[in-house]
Parts: structure tokens; C-alpha cells; sequence
């Protein structure tokens, strides 16, 4: 059944449509074959409503009313974002940014069901975005502006001297409104191919935790900072990864069932790895021996689990002038990922874009790309993310990770487009709080 579903998801069928019409298929057959008069059979649902139907409407609505209050909650934190602009010389490893991300990792545990149910408390979400306007590269990080704004302008100092952060007045993506008649749009959602607990390559792999020399580095983020200078003049890209602490999940901090962290899972790959050797070896050593590979990815989970982690979601959106739309600067920002590939480990890859592979039958008037190219347009103004799919959002990355794909690079990045200080400051203002 599983693989015929798959065969039909394969070709733009909705399986939804497909489980509730055989869903009254097989309600039909059984009160036909136990011959139930229709009458009767409904009246007793409908006489016994006041038992069933409170229960569903509060599972129904549980969601919905989670989402307001804490929509509310946001509303009063308020959002700001922060441009980072670079110095002439970056001489810190993604390290720093490790760093910087472990004060992020507020898990803001409610202490009650009323904070959670009324106050709307709940962890705060971060978003790091690189983006290219017309070419040019910007490093943003938005940010909930009560208690979190100068602590990030803090930590960004105190770890890489010389950098300028300002708050900006007006929100860069306010200047693209939603106007199909002067912009085309295009959106990505990126998830992590494998299992959470399977880490990409990270600066570590790469070296960066022994400080090469500058010209020795090989930093993975050229891949997409080159991507992201080679927009033109009438066209933007922006890549947003959006965090928030990873934890356990649970009926006082909003969840309807218990979910826990992603270690559990973690340390459940780890024996999985240790049975898959044990089953090779025909189970007669208690101490299986592992391959180089599998070894390899025991160390790497094993130092994940030291590491803090966030539930993260990644999105990039395309904008260009009317006229203007370049389909390869598609290709070359979802290419740009691959410097994170492990093939032992986990990659990065597309696993959502407003487009449909069968548009013949599931868009043919194309208003539902037009629909979806919008709404993700609004949610990154807005910083949320709505996955489209079991495969798509809430993915584990560790600090170690997610250092990796945004750091603010050193020299050994070219890209003109790379806008820096003309010249270096050597302290922070003088007026921050101490």
C-alpha cells in the first residue's frame, strides 16, 4: 500500500485526497456488509456528540489558539534586525560564532500551563540571512528586540573586534512589497537529507579549529557568498535559517504530546550503528568491530551530543525585476550547499519550492504557485515558517553546524560584493552597556 501511495505522490497526486476517499470507501463497505441502517447509525453519533465532540474540537483548535497567544507574545517582545558590516580582516574561526550562537540557546521554559496557554511564552526565534542585493552581500540577524537585541550586539563584538552592527530603521525586505507586475518570485525550503543526528561538514572537518594561515583556509561558505555576489543588478536573494532552542516538548510548553529532545534519537543511530556491526560479525563478539566510516560517524554524532542545538529551518527566496528572471541563479544557490556535503554523513539539498512537477494537472492556471510564491514572501517578512511536508522544517543542527554555514568569513573570501569597513576600529563604542 505504502509503495502504490508513493508511486501516485510520484506523479502530483494529493495523498490526502486519496486516504479520505478510500477512508469512505472502506466506511461504505463495512456498513453495507454489517448491513447498519444509515438512520440509527448517525443518530447515536449525533446523541452521543456531548462525549466525542469537545475532545475534537479541542484537538482541532488546540493549534490554532497556541499560534494566537503566542503570536500576541511575539507582538510585545517586538523584532528588529541588525546589519553586520565587516572589518578589513576577520582573523577568528567559525568558533566565534559557536559562541555567539550558545547565548541564543534560550529554551524560555514556561513555568506554568498560564504562561504557556494565556501569556503565549514560549522560546525565542532567531533568523541569521545572508542576502544579495543586486549583487551586494549584507549579514543580517533579526531578532526579538527585548532582552536579546543587546545581547547579540554585545557578543558580536566581543568576539569579532572591528565589526560595525546597526539596527536598521526600516526592515530591508520592506522595500519588496508583493506587486507581480514589477517582481517575479521564486522560493526554496532546504532541509538536511538524513537522520538529525548525522552532522554536515563543519569547520572542523575543515580545519578551522587549528587556525591555518589565511591562505591556507578552505572556507565552505565561498560557495554560496560567490553565488550570492553573482546577482544582478535587478535581482535578490535571501537566505534565511531560522532557530529556535531544541528541547523537549510537552503538554505544559504547548504540545498536545510529549516529544523528546533530539539526543534520544541520536544515541539511538549510535546503537543502530554498533548493530549493524554486530549483525555483520554474525553476533559473537560482544565488541563488534566498526568500519573507518562507521567509526567516523560515531565520533561525529558523539560530538554533536556535547554541542547545543536548534530546531532550524532554511528558506531562500528569488526576486528580480519584471523581466528580469534568471533561472540559473536558481541552480547556482541550491549547487552552493553542496560544501557542506558529507556522503558518509548528511548533505543538504531542496526539499520544497513553489513550482509542482506535474503542473499540467496540479497548477495548470498557476494561481496555486502564485499563492505559495506570496505566502513566502509574507512569512519571511514575518519570520515564521509553515513546513510543507513530513520531510520539510523543524530539522536539528548544532551550534557547530550552523556556525559553519554563517560566520562572518575572513580574507580568504574575495567576493567584491563583500562589503567591509574601509577602516579597521580597534574597540567597541563606546556606549554600549556594560
Amino acid at each position: 500500500m505504502k509503495a502504490i501511495l508513493n508511486f501516485l505522490e510520484g506523479f502530483g497526486v494529493n495523498i490526502g485526497w486519496v486516504l479520505m476517499g478510500l477512508g469512505a470507501l472502506m466506511f461504505y463497505f463495512i456498513i453495507t456488509t454489517l448491513n447498519i441502517a444509515p438512520g440509527p447509525f448517525f443518530g447515536t453519533i449525533l446523541a452521543t456528540a456531548p462525549l466525542w465532540l469537545p475532545i475534537i474540537t479541542f484537538m482541532l483548535f488546540h493549534e490554532a489558539w497556541v499560534y494566537a497567544v503566542r503570536l500576541e507574545y511575539d507582538i510585545n517582545q517586538g523584532r528588529t534586525t541588525l546589519e553586520i558590516t565587516l572589518p578589513q580582516e576577520v582573523r577568528k574561526s567559525p568558533e566565534a560564532m559557536e559562541l555567539i550562537l550558545n547565548q541564543l540557546h534560550q529554551a524560555a521554559n514556561p513555568d506554568n500551563h498560564f504562561q504557556t496557554y494565556w501569556d503565549g511564552k514560549h522560546a525565542p526565534v532567531f533568523s541569521l540571512e545572508l542576502v544579495s542585493r543586486g549583487g551586494n552581500i549584507h549579514f543580517y540577524i533579526n531578532t526579538p528586540r527585548k532582552k536579546f537585541m543587546k545581547l547579540i550586539e554585545n557578543q558580536l563584538y566581543a568576539q569579532y573586534p572591528g565589526i560595525e552592527v546597526k539596527e536598521l530603521s526600516i526592515d530591508y525586505t520592506a522595500e519588496v512589497p508583493w506587486d507581480t507586475d514589477r517582481f517575479e518570485y521564486f522560493a526554496f525550503h532546504f532541509a538536511p537529507k538524513k537522520a538529525d543526528a548525522y552532522p554536515i561538514k563543519t569547520y572542523v572537518d575543515y580545519g578551522h579549529r587549528d587556525m591555518p594561515k589565511e591562505e591556507e583556509k578552505i572556507d565552505p561558505m565561498t560557495t554560496m557568498l560567490d553565488a550570492l555576489g553573482g546577482m544582478g543588478p535587478d535581482e535578490q536573494m535571501w537566505v534565511q535559517i531560522m532557530i529556535t532552542a531544541n528541547k523537549e516538548h510537552n503538554f505544559k510548553n504547548g504540545s498536545l504530546k510529549t516529544v523528546p529532545d533530539w539526543k534520544k534519537d541520536a544515541q539511538g543511530e549510535i546503537k543502530n550503528i554498533y548493530d549493524s556491526a554486530a549483525k555483520r560479525s554474525g553476533g559473537e563478539s560482544p565488541f563488534p568491530m566498526l568500519t573507518d566510516v562507521e567509526q567516523d560517524k560515531v565520533k561525529s554524532i558523539e560530538r554533536s551530543l556535547g554541542k547545543n542545538a536548534f530546531d532550524t529551518n532554511i528558506r531562500a527566496v528569488y526576486i528580480a525585476a519584471s523581466g528580469k528572471f534568471n533561472g540559473d541563479q536558481l541552480g547556482a544557490i541550491g549547487a552552493s550547499w553542496r560544501a557542506y556535503d558529507d556522503n558518509n554523513k548528511n548533505n543538504i539539498g531542496v526539499c520544497w519550492r513553489t513550482d509542482f512537477d506535474w503542473n499540467m494537472w496540479q497548477d495548470r492556471s498557476g494561481k496555486k504557485k502564485e499563492a505559495m510564491k506570496k505566502n513566502e514572501l509574507n512569512e519571511y517578512k514575518r519570520r515564521t515558517y509553515t513546513p510543507q511536508h513530513k520531510k520539510d522544517g523543524g530539522k536539528v543542527f548544532t551550534t557547530e553546524e550552523l556556525a559553519t554555514i554563517y560566520h562572518l568569513p575572513g580574507q580568504v573570501v574575495l567576493t567584491p560584493a563583500l562589503g567591509r569597513i574601509p577602516s579597521a576600529r580597534s574597540e567597541a563604542p563606546n556606549n554600549l552597556p556594560v
